[in-house]
């Protein structure tokens, strides 16, 4: 183990960054289908596509930001 794995505060970082990733990119796809559907009249629609959608993407992001942290925590680059 080196001296970064025992850091419980990188730990803590790590979990509200995860969080505020998905947290953001749902955001990001609800404002984005708010606005859409203000221009186009689709009511429902785009709200509906852009919040699943920012939470498969930020599920994504969210993944692979995890896998480079473990990456960097086991020493590979």
């Amino acid at each position: 183990m080196n001296k970064k794995s025992k850091d419980p505060w990188r730990m803590v970082g790590l979990t509200g960054m995860l969080g505020f990733e998905i947290f953001a990119f749902i955001y990001g796809g609800i404002w984005l289908g708010r606005f859409l559907d203000a221009h186009y009249g689709t009511a429902p629609i785009c709200v509906a596509v852009g919040s699943i959608g920012g939470m498969i993407i930020g599920i994504a992001s969210a993944i692979f930001t995890l896998i480079h942290f473990i990456k960097d925590e086991q020493g590979d680059k």
